[in-house]
């Protein structure tokens, strides 16, 4: 049996499905501003509450790269390859799928705002510690794991990397400026954190894209030349 893998299709049904749901989330928008009797439908779509739409969908896209990456940690370590960093990704992905559901980065943020006075474009602590993970997570990943990869997932892992942290950590560094500031204004907040997940969404699309097309290219192309 052969496994027949379409990264570009996949890619194409992720990124209509994100389509829609800023669609969703706009028309939620448009609605609640001018007729709170159609409140339901922000609390549905709006892309910056928990448990809702795209919420699960965020959730389970992080889940399902977080699953490709174990996949391809188990069939390196089974065919003697390295593996480590394969799996420490895996790892990651499913705590920051689990932290797109609970919001914990938020939880981390009550944390630092305790303990230290944050104001400005800081005012949302949690970008501190997650900030400083990424910046030495990205140094080690660069030397440690990138170079070792085909120049084309190479690519696409920085690309889709920096898509994802530009939303995740600059438009939210952005959005806590507005939010504290003296002329806070409410339609550049749900600008701010529109595009923030929209970024974010596209960004895990697209290293969902990469990793499948490293499975088809780099595993299965392999396996079945092997046999």
């Amino acid at each position: 049996m052969i496994l027949q893998i379409r990264p570009k299709k996949i890619l194409g049904v992720l990124l209509i499905i994100i389509l829609c749901l800023e669609i969703a989330n706009i028309m939620g928008l448009v609605f609640y501003f001018n007729d709170n009797n159609i409140k339901w439908l922000f609390n549905l779509f709006n892309i910056r509450t928990e448990g809702n739409i795209p919420t699960y969908y965020s959730s389970i896209t992080i889940l399902f790269a977080s699953l490709l990456l174990g996949f391809i940690s188990l069939f390196r370590k089974t065919h003697g390859l390295n593996y480590a960093l394969w799996l420490i990704l895996s790892i990651i992905f499913f705590y920051l799928s689990i932290d797109e559901s609970v919001q914990l980065h938020e939880r981390v943020g009550i944390f630092f705002d305790r303990i230290i006075n944050l104001t400005g474009y800081l005012s949302w602590g949690w970008v501190i510690p997650y900030g400083i993970f990424f910046i030495i997570f990205s140094v080690v990943y660069y030397f440690k794991f990138l170079p070792q990869l085909p120049k084309k997932i190479f690519r696409l892992f920085i690309i889709s990397g920096a898509i994802y942290v530009i939303g995740a950590i600059g438009f939210e560094m952005f959005a806590a400026k507005n939010y504290n500031s003296d002329n806070y204004s409410v339609i550049l907040n749900v600008t701010l954190y529109s595009i923030e997940e929209c970024l974010e969404m596209i960004g895990i699309a697209l290293f969902i894209y990469s990793l499948l097309l490293y499975i088809k290219e780099e595993i299965v192309i392999t396996t079945e030349k092997a046999t």
